[in-house]
């Protein structure tokens, strides 16, 4: 594991190097061996495999050659799916992986849940008056709210293995992953729709591959 963490690391550095001086060609390269490099690893590391898991990170694989090409609209959508449907895949993984009964969980998850929907409308108020496409309107407050409920998820998965005693540091991975994914896609939605942000792809990807990699370790350390 230490091999392919540094591995990983020189990769995303280069990565990161290509989207801060705008190299586009070597960007667009480097980008889609984030996500098989962790599906790879995933695969090889996790004792068992769990399918929903190795399946949220092809998602993220596929979202990501799709949305390589940002100035061609007709591969936004699709992107944009592959990653909700990933999402999800993850949600489904983190609920499996809850210990307890769903009933004691019902108080901690309402909590994260009023909070989080806060922080998504608050986020959609902002940004909505820079969207001209009325589609756009509905969609991305829908996608950010997927997005939360992961996190929600991921808070009640942590808050119940510090009760338990049991996988606390996995469970701490996958909740700081699932808010930096959202920090990704809320940063995402700001360089599409107000376009104030220099080198976009920059702050995008920064908070975007430690959000996959902390939820690929973190399935990793908790196992099936």
């Amino acid at each position: 594991m230490t091999g392919f963490i540094i591995y990983f690391t020189l990769l995303s550095i280069a990565h990161l190097f290509f989207c801060y001086f705008g190299m586009h060609t070597p960007r667009k390269l480097t980008k889609p061996l984030l996500l098989l490099s962790l599906a790879a690893c995933y695969a090889c590391a996790a004792k068992p495999v769990d399918g929903a898991v190795l399946a949220a990170l092809i998602c993220g694989l596929a979202g990501d050659i799709l949305l390589i090409w940002e100035k061609n609209d007709k591969f936004f959508i699709p992107g944009a799916l592959s990653f909700t449907l990933g999402h999800g895949l993850y949600a489904l993984s983190i609920f499996r992986r809850t210990p307890g009964a769903t009933q004691s969980h019902l108080i901690t998850a309402a909590v994260f849940m009023a909070a989080y929907i806060a922080v998504v409308a608050y986020m959609s108020f902002r940004l909505e008056k820079h969207v001209d496409d009325k589609k756009f309107r509905v969609l991305m407050p829908v996608y950010l709210g997927i997005v939360a409920a992961v996190n929600v998820f991921a808070w009640v998965n942590f808050v119940a293995r510090i009760n338990s005693g049991e996988g606390r540091f996995y469970a701490a991975l996958i909740t700081l992953g699932s808010m930096l994914f959202l920090t990704s896609d809320t940063i995402l939605a700001r360089c599409m729709f107000v376009r104030d942000v220099e080198r976009p792809n920059f702050p995008v990807m920064i908070t975007y591959i430690p959000a996959q990699a902390l939820l690929c370790f973190g399935y990793i350390g908790l196992g099936a």
